[in-house]
């Protein structure tokens, strides 16, 4: 009979423990937690994505997670409506920040962008020198590379892509976009008006990337950056969605797309004279006579 008591008050314990902690545990699930006084607090989150592996994220500049092989994205949850300094660093790479405003019961997004500082670039030689055996002896004998002669060809000013049969956003070698006829990638738009760089979206406004979206407005055009010279010649950053590739006089440079006042140019290359053109997704650069293709 004891022992039988004994059953039912503990039952009646793990009864009463289960229905103190299942709301707090439901409550938990949707972003909330009890503050000071047992207040009930809404909070949100950040979901930092696409940042390179082994990455150090910080929130106002204290170390909050790690990425990994495995989870590259995070999702960073309890956050208390606020807007917040999101700073993703990892040694050899370039560091991404950006204020995030983070919403009740809301997950907002950063979409990391961080190239590596050193970027190495395969040099393409204007001759080849091939050994030739003249009896006992060996002699090199220079050749025409033309590798060389063909990606040199694509720098022509009279040259047009489009009538080649490669892949390129770009329809020719000097576009640099207008409104009414800007470079196309699938649905994104780009061009340049002087130093003014933008992007436009011709989809459905309900299905724009989030970077035309702000706190559920989406617009259907932004400015990029305003340069303090005129870009060479912009383009799509081949394999990283969101972001474009810009040359200017002596540096080739990746930029984000998206709304960022803290976003900076990440170096791609730098030299003299400088010029690029992407062909099946590769970028090639022309610094002067010299052509060269960069190993992303």
């Amino acid at each position: 009979m004891i022992k039988i008591i004994k059953k039912k008050i503990k039952l009646g314990i793990f009864f009463l423990m289960f229905i103190i902690i299942a709301p707090a545990l439901v409550l938990y699930a949707n972003g909330d937690i009890f503050g000071s006084g047992w207040s009930l607090l809404k909070t949100g989150g950040i979901y930092i994505n696409s940042a390179p592996i082994n990455s150090e994220v910080y929130i106002n500049s204290k170390l909050k997670d790690n990425t990994s092989f495995f989870e590259r994205d995070l999702l960073i949850k309890n956050l208390k409506s606020d807007l917040y300094d999101i700073t993703v660093k990892k040694e050899g790479y370039n560091t991404w920040s950006k204020k995030i405003n983070v919403l009740d019961n809301l997950v907002s997004d950063a979409n990391v962008f961080m190239l590596p500082k050193k970027i190495e670039v395969r040099d393409i030689p204007k001759d080849n020198f091939i050994d030739s055996k003249k009896g006992t002896t060996t002699v090199k004998i220079k050749e025409s590379n033309e590798e060389y002669n063909y990606i040199l060809s694509l720098f022509s000013d009279d040259v047009l892509l489009k009538n080649q049969k490669i892949a390129s956003s770009s329809f020719s070698n000097k576009n640099l976009g207008t409104e009414k006829l800007p470079i196309m990638d699938g649905k994104i738009g780009l061009w340049r008006d002087e130093t003014k760089v933008f992007v436009s979206w011709y989809g459905k406004t309900e299905s724009a990337p989030k970077y035309f979206c702000n706190k559920g407005i989406c617009v259907k055009t932004i400015q990029i950056f305003n340069f303090k010279t005129e870009p060479i010649k912009i383009d799509f950053l081949p394999g990283y969605e969101g972001v474009i590739v810009v040359a200017s006089k002596d540096e080739v440079f990746a930029m984000q797309i998206e709304d960022n006042s803290q976003k900076e140019a990440q170096t791609i290359y730098k030299g003299e004279n400088l010029d690029f053109r992407i062909v099946n997704g590769v970028i090639y650069v022309k610094d002067n006579d010299t052509v060269g293709e960069v190993l992303l």
